[in-house]
């Protein structure tokens, strides 16, 4: 524990000046080095990632995934190219805040009244070809199975007025086995996965002590959003494929 958690701040620190002070000149120059950080993070936390199917390489691209812990955001964040939606309350948490504030991450809240102009402005975002990747459940599981996609963040890609290049990609993230091989269930579940009322840095430290764990992350088939009568149907059609993938995964 104490020589993965040196590690995992002598390579922030480390890299963190050195993103900062490209990310003056040109933000596009700062995407190796946060993938770099990633990487890093993945083999620090002793995570061993199997890939199935390919992440879009279309501009204008919403990934739709399920959410099991914080360590879903360095591996999605090694496999694609593209900025992580957050709610709020991260920009405020310890270390982690600023890193996703200088990733540059699109940050909404749960306040109703907000929710057009936000789901306007993360519509804007796709508009001009960015790549965004969105937990739909709005809050993170026991990786077990797929919470409810809330129909509300699909507002950026709603079918009635989404640019026609837009596509929306489903992924599924598995937390399949413990590095012994033993599944990750029962009281190993939560080893991994973070949810609930789980403390953030007591549980990261419970990961850096841990030998680590094998993942299973699957991206399906992108979806035009112009092909669903309603967000609502996306959505649905979106969660189904994400439930599937993770079933899939969990049950070999």
């Amino acid at each position: 524990m104490v020589i993965r958690a040196s590690a995992f701040c002598a390579v922030t620190a480390a890299l963190l000046g050195l993103y900062a002070l490209i990310g003056l000149a040109s933000r596009q120059l700062r995407r190796p080095i946060a993938k770099l950080w990633f990487r890093m993070c993945i083999g620090i936390c002793g995570l061993e990632v199997v890939v199935k199917g390919t992440p879009s390489q279309a501009t204008a691209t919403l990934y739709a995934s399920n959410h099991v812990s914080y360590l879903d955001i360095i591996v999605l964040g090694a496999l694609t190219d593209a900025r992580f939606v957050a709610k709020s309350d991260v920009a405020h948490w310890p270390l982690f805040g600023l890193l996703a504030k200088l990733a540059n991450t699109v940050f909404v809240t749960r306040d109703w009244r907000r929710a057009a102009h936000e789901s306007g402005a993360l519509e804007a975002e796709i508009a001009k070809g960015e790549r965004l990747i969105l937990f739909p459940e709005g809050t993170s599981s026991n990786g077990r199975t797929v919470l409810p996609f809330r129909t509300a963040l699909f507002a950026a890609v709603d079918p009635a007025r989404v640019h026609p290049a837009t596509t929306v990609q489903p992924v599924s993230i598995a937390y399949a086995g413990y590095a012994d091989g033993r599944p990750l269930t029962g009281l190993l579940t939560d080893l991994y996965a973070w949810y609930g009322d789980m403390t953030l840095f007591r549980h990261l430290m419970t990961v850096f002590g841990l030998k680590g764990a094998k993942l299973e992350v699957t991206f399906m088939a992108p979806m035009s959003p112009a092909s669903f009568t309603d967000r609502k149907a996306l959505a649905n059609a979106a969660e189904r494929m994400v439930r599937h993938g993770l079933q899939t995964s969990l049950n070999g």
